[in-house]
C-alpha cells in the first residue's frame, strides 16, 4: 500500500523526491521506497522525520499494525464466539475450508482453536517487532532531536506494549523488556522537564517490566536512572544509595551496563565529596568500558550509548565538582573533539558542563561563550534541563564579582529572549 502520509507532506512543501533526498540526507531509491510503502533503515525514518520535523507515525513510516483490541476484542467470556469469528476474518480465515484440508462438512473446533492461536502468536510477534523498531527510533530521536518529536505517540506505544504484557505468551520476556525500555525513555524525557515525580514513577515501573523480563542489564539502568533523577533534584545521599544498588545488580549484566552504572556512580561520589573513591570509580569504569569494546550498538538494549567521549565527559566534570576545573576542563575538550556533534542532547550537555568549569576556573568570557552555545542547542532540542542549566550559569554570575561584566548582560539578554 502506498505511503499516500510521506507523499502529501513532501508536495505540501513543492519538494521533488530528489529534493526531499538531498535534505534528509538519504537516497532517492530510500525516498521512492518509503512512498510505495515499503521498509526503509530506522535511521532514514529519523532523518526524514527530523527534515519534515514530523512524528513517524504522521508521516505513515511506523506501522504497528491492526491494534491486538481490534481483534481479540474485550475478555467477556460470552462475547468468545463474536471474537473468534471476527479474528478469523481479520486474518483472513474465513472458513473453516481455508484452514482444514478435509472434505468432511465437520469442523474440528479444538484443530480451529489451535490454528487460530498460532495465527494469533505470529501476529503478536509481527506487532512486537513492529513496536521494538518504534522504540529503536524514538531512542534515537531521544538523542538527536527535540522532545516534541520524541515523545509523539510514545504514550500510545507504552499502552499496546502494556495490553502484550497482559496478555502473556511465550514472548512475554521480550515484550516486558521493550516496555521496560519504553518506561525508561518516557521517565528521561519527564525528567529533563523537571517532572521528577512523573520520572521516578517511570522508571519504577520500568525496574518492575525489567524484572518479569529477566533482564539484569535493563533492572540495572531503570535502578541508576531513579538515581540520576534524584542527583538532579540534589537529593545526593539517596542517589548515592541507589547508585551502589545499580552496580551491585549490574555485576550479572553486560560490560557496557556495568561500565554506564559505574561512571553514574562516580559522578554521586563526587556530589558526596568522596574524592578518592570517585576517582577510583572512574578508572573501575573505564576498564570495564574496554571489555565492552566491540558491542555492536543493536545490542545496547538499554540504550546507554555509552563511550569513551562520555567517560571523559564524566570524569571532567567530576573534576570540576571536587574544586580542579583546569583538570576537569582537560577531559571535557578532549570529550567535546571526539563527539559527534549529531548526538545533540549529548553535546549541549558537554557545553554546558564547559562553561561551568570555566566559571569555577575564573573565566567569566569563556563561560558565557559555552553557555550561549549550550542554551541555543537546547532550545533546539527542546531540553528544558539543559535551558535551566543555563540559568542557573547566570545566577551564579550575577552573584559574583563579575556580575557588572558586558558578557553576563549577553547572557541574560539571551536567556530573555
Amino acid at each position: 500500500m502506498k505511503n499516500t502520509l510521506l507523499r502529501l507532506e513532501r508536495m505540501r512543501k513543492s519538494w521533488t523526491q530528489q529534493q526531499l533526498a538531498d535534505f534528509a540526507e538519504v537516497s532517492l531509491s530510500t525516498i521512492e521506497r518509503a512512498e510505495r510503502g515499503e521498509p526503509i533503515r530506522v535511521d532514514s525514518i529519523q532523518r526524514i522525520c527530523s527534515c519534515l520535523n514530523k512524528s513517524p507515525e504522521e508521516l505513515g513510516l511506523l506501522k504497528t499494525g491492526i491494534p491486538l483490541e481490534d481483534i481479540t476484542g474485550s475478555l467477556n467470556p460470552e462475547d468468545n464466539d463474536m471474537h473468534r469469528r471476527k479474528a478469523l476474518q481479520l486474518l483472513g480465515i474465513t472458513g473453516s475450508s481455508l484452514i482444514i484440508s478435509t472434505s468432511s462438512a465437520t469442523i474440528d473446533l479444538d484443530e480451529l482453536e489451535t490454528l487460530f492461536s498460532r495465527k494469533l502468536a505470529r501476529l503478536q510477534e509481527w506487532v512486537l517487532e513492529g513496536l521494538e523498531d518504534g522504540t529503536r527510533l524514538r531512542w534515537q530521536l531521544y538523542y538527536t532531536s527535540g522532545n516534541t518529536l520524541t515523545e509523539d505517540g510514545l504514550r500510545n506505544q507504552i499502552i499496546k506494549l502494556e495490553q502484550l504484557a497482559d496478555e502473556g505468551g511465550p514472548a512475554h520476556a521480550k515484550i516486558c523488556r521493550v516496555l521496560a525500555q519504553n518506561y525508561q525513555l518516557a521517565g528521561s524525557l519527564a525528567r529533563d522537564k523537571f517532572h521528577y515525580t512523573m520520572a521516578l514513577d517511570q522508571f519504577h515501573k520500568a525496574h518492575i517490566a525489567a524484572e518479569e523480563s529477566q533482564s539484569f542489564d535493563m533492572v540495572a539502568t531503570a535502578v541508576a536512572r531513579q538515581g540520576l533523577a534524584l542527583l538532579r533534584q540534589e537529593n545526593v545521599e539517596k542517589a548515592l544509595a541507589l547508585y551502589r544498588n545499580a552496580c551491585q545488580i549490574a555485576v550479572k549484566a553486560d560490560p557496557l551496563t556495568k561500565a554506564y552504572v559505574t561512571s553514574g556512580l562516580a559522578e554521586a561520589l563526587a556530589r558526596n565529596g568522596l574524592r578518592d573513591e570517585c576517582y577510583r570509580t572512574l578508572d573501575q569504569a573505564e576498564l570495564l568500558f574496554e571489555r565492552a569494546q566491540g558491542v555492536p550498538l543493536e545490542e545496547d538494549f538499554s540504550y546507554v550509548r555509552l563511550s569513551l567521549q562520555s567517560l571523559e565527559d564524566s570524569r571532567g566534570e567530576c573534576y570540576v565538582l571536587l574544586g580542579e576545573p583546569l583538570k576537569g576542563l582537560e577531559y571535557l575538550q578532549t570529550a567535546a573533539e571526539s563527539l559527534d556533534q549529531k548526538i545533540s542532547r549529548n553535546y549541549c550537555r558537554l557545553l554546558m558542563q564547559q562553561a561551568e568549569a570555566f566559571l569555577v576556573a575564573e573565566q567569566p568570557d569563556l563561560c558565557v561563550q559555552y553557555a550561549l552555545q549550550g542554551l541555543q542547542i537546547a532550545r533546539m532540542i527542546e531540553s528544558t534541563s539543559n535551558i535551566n542549566w543555563s540559568r542557573e550559569v547566570y545566577m551564579k554570575l550575577r552573584t559574583s564579582k563579575w556580575k557588572n561584566e558586558g558578557v553576563v548582560s549577553e547572557l541574560k539578554a539571551a536567556i530573555d529572549a
